[in-house]
């Protein structure tokens, strides 16, 4: 391969993994800002934090159809209109003076998202044989994990120094230089993939089901849990999600195929990428909620006390799965899993205590554990699937960690909604995990193969 042709692909893959950054930068970096915004609009606690959920749903519903938009609709033209539409939402969000607007622009940010991120994945796999893709899907997975490291602290730099504001017009610029460096680096493979099919039904009863359930979820301590509204809401989006999980279970070409989580070691694994996602939200919002509520810390040293959880993430990611791949996943997953509802536990506990300093090694372990539970099973979900079937994994690993983040939120937010304290929230999610392990020990019979 040529030089010249070398470089091109490796431009490529760093500014898509700038767009893919940007998407996992705006899980941490939005954390430490809240208190300020929810301050500036005089919101209650729930509202604040659906402005992270309209994010999330958003971007959980429609990330299986935008998977598809590249084949569509091609490569360029699509990236192009998705990074207008997104850098004119920060732009918009960032001088929004309603709640109600900046919501509405989370939502749009959130469809964007739902495409430019598994654009990501689609370029670096087009782009590059099969013997070449691992090193590039890597450089993605840690350009990625850089970004998640980097958002506490560039949230708090931004919130103390600048203004909340900017936590949205950060957006602009990278999104911007990324969306155009791919734009010219771009080659359209010589052998294009077969036009894909949508599938509306599921689409339609996946956006209601999630948004009812989340929506009556998160609402129900304000409206009262047994009033009209939150009661047919919730039973609603079950309804409306047992109607998806019936449609696609028949469908020939299904949003999602819900007919692999029949399979003990897919569902157990997909429950941990899940739970794993969860905790990770939970640990990037509710530190910084804490450390700034009840601790009275500025934005800024909130965003560097929530550092430490997140530093051993890009500096673990690429170990853990070379871990596995020598050794198998199975052993150190349950492990990770089983310590890292420990030190979620942990966590929540030395909250109680009020002392930074007896706080920031509990958050040190959980930042150890979590890349090495996260990382390792995506080989398990994968290994547990026909290969005929490997192409849907991608899709069903990214769904279940935005329907693991949405769920995240939705957990503090009813919580604290509910009078209990962020003790209660890693207590509960610390349970979840050490639940999970305990199922996932049984279904997870036999090691995966080396």
């Amino acid at each position: 391969m040529a030089l010249a042709e070398k470089e091109r692909k490796r431009g490529l893959v760093l500014a898509v993994g700038c767009l893919g950054g940007l998407v996992m930068l705006d899980e941490t970096v939005l954390g430490v800002s809240l208190p300020a915004i929810r301050e500036h609009f005089h919101l209650s606690a729930t509202t604040t934090h659906w402005i992270i959920n309209a994010y999330m749903l958003a971007f959980t519903c429609f990330a299986a159809v935008g998977g598809k938009a590249i084949d569509l609709f091609g490569f360029r033209p699509t990236l192009i209109v998705c990074s207008v539409i997104f850098a004119v939402a920060s732009l918009v969000a960032g001088f929004a003076d309603s709640i109600a607007m900046l919501i509405s622009m989370r939502v749009v940010q959130g469809l964007c998202a739902a495409v430019m991120f598994p654009m990501t994945l689609a370029a670096a796999t087009l782009t590059f044989d099969e013997n070449e893709r691992g090193r590039a899907i890597g450089t993605l997975a840690a350009m990625a994990t850089i970004f998640l490291a980097a958002g506490p602290l560039v949230g708090g730099i931004l919130t103390d120094f600048l203004s909340w504001r900017w936590v949205f017009w950060i957006n602009i610029p990278i999104v911007a230089a990324g969306s155009a460096l791919a734009c010219i680096l771009w080659r359209n493979p010589e052998h294009p993939r077969p036009r894909p099919v949508v599938d509306p039904i599921g689409l339609v009863l996946l956006l209601v089901g999630l948004t009812a359930l989340i929506f009556g979820l998160m609402e129900g301590p304000d409206f009262g849990w047994v009033s009209p509204v939150i009661i047919p809401t919730i039973l609603g989006g079950i309804a409306f999600l047992g109607m998806f999980i019936y449609f696609e279970a028949k469908d020939d070409k299904p949003l999602i195929d819900v007919r692999l989580f029949k399979l003990p070691p897919f569902h157990a694994s997909t429950l941990i990428i899940l739970l794993t996602q969860m905790s990770k939200i939970v640990v990037a919002i509710y530190v910084p909620h804490f450390l700034q509520l009840e601790m009275s810390y500025s934005a800024l040293w909130a965003g560097i006390g929530t550092v430490i959880a997140v530093l051993p993430m890009p500096i673990l990611a690429a170990p853990a799965g070379k871990f596995s791949d020598k050794y198998g996943s199975r052993k150190p997953v349950l492990v990770a899993m089983a310590l890292l509802s420990v030190s979620t536990i942990l966590i929540g506990l030395m909250m109680l205590l009020e002392n930074y300093w007896l706080l920031a090694p509990a958050l040190l372990l959980w930042g150890i554990f979590l890349p090495v539970a996260m990382i390792p099973t995506g080989r398990i979900t994968a290994n547990a699937v026909p290969r005929d079937k490997q192409g849907e994994v991608s899709g069903l690993i990214i769904t279940a960690r935005l329907v693991g983040g949405t769920l995240g939120v939705t957990l503090g937010s009813v919580l604290l909604a509910m009078g209990a304290d962020f003790t209660s929230i890693f207590v509960t999610m610390g349970v979840l995990l050490a639940l999970s392990c305990a199922y996932s020990s049984i279904a997870l019979e036999h090691d995966d193969a080396k």
